[in-house]
C-alpha cells in the first residue's frame, strides 16, 4: 500500500473520530488533543494496521483516552468539593421558575415544542427542522421570536 494513501485513510478516520467526539460533548480542542494522543500511541506501538483493522483500533484508543480524561476531571471535581466545599459560605441560589412556567403555558404547542426540543432535549436546529420538515432558517427565526416573546411575558409577570 502506498504511504500517501495510508496517510489519507488515517486523516479521514481522524476527522471522523474528532467529529464523533464532538458529538459526544467533547470540546473541539480536547477532541483534537485526544486524536493527537492516539496518533502518538500509534507511532509508539510501531505497528502498521490494515485499513480494515485501523478504524476499530483508533476508535477504541480514542474512546479509552476520552474516558480517562473524563474520569480524571470527575475525580478532580470530587476532591475539590470534598476539600473546599465545607469552606464555602455561598448558599446555592434557588431560582424561582414560576414566571417561566406561566410563560411557557401561554405559548402555543409549536412554540413550546421548539423551546423544549432545543433547550431541554438539546436537539440541534437541523434535527428540529427535519422533525417539522421545514428549513433550518425557519426554525431559527421561530426560536428567536419565541424567546423574545417568552422574555416579554416573563418581564410582565415580574412587574405584577
Amino acid at each position: 500500500m502506498e504511504i500517501n494513501r495510508y496517510e489519507k485513510i488515517l486523516v479521514d478516520i481522524a476527522n471522523e473520530i474528532v467529529g464523533f467526539l464532538i458529538n459526544q460533548g467533547v470540546e473541539k480542542s480536547d477532541a483534537q488533543d485526544i486524536m493527537q494522543d492516539v496518533f502518538v500511541k500509534l507511532l509508539q506501538t510501531d505497528i502498521i494496521l490494515t485499513p480494515d483493522k485501523l478504524r476499530p483500533w483508533l476508535y477504541r484508543v480514542a474512546l479509552s483516552r476520552f474516558y480517562d480524561i473524563y474520569r480524571r476531571q470527575k475525580r478532580y471535581r470530587d476532591i475539590l468539593l470534598e476539600q473546599y466545599g465545607q469552606y464555602s459560605e455561598v448558599e446555592p441560589i434557588l431560582a424561582d421558575y414560576s414566571s417561566l412556567q406561566r410563560a411557557l403555558g401561554q405559548l402555543n404547542d409549536y412554540q413550546r415544542a421548539l423551546i423544549i426540543l432545543h433547550y431541554d432535549d438539546r436537539k440541534r436546529i437541523n434535527a428540529i427542522a427535519a422533525i417539522y420538515n421545514v428549513s433550518e432558517s425557519k426554525i431559527k427565526v421561530d426560536l428567536y421570536r419565541t424567546r423574545k416573546q417568552l422574555k416579554h411575558m416573563m418581564m410582565g409577570y415580574e412587574n405584577e
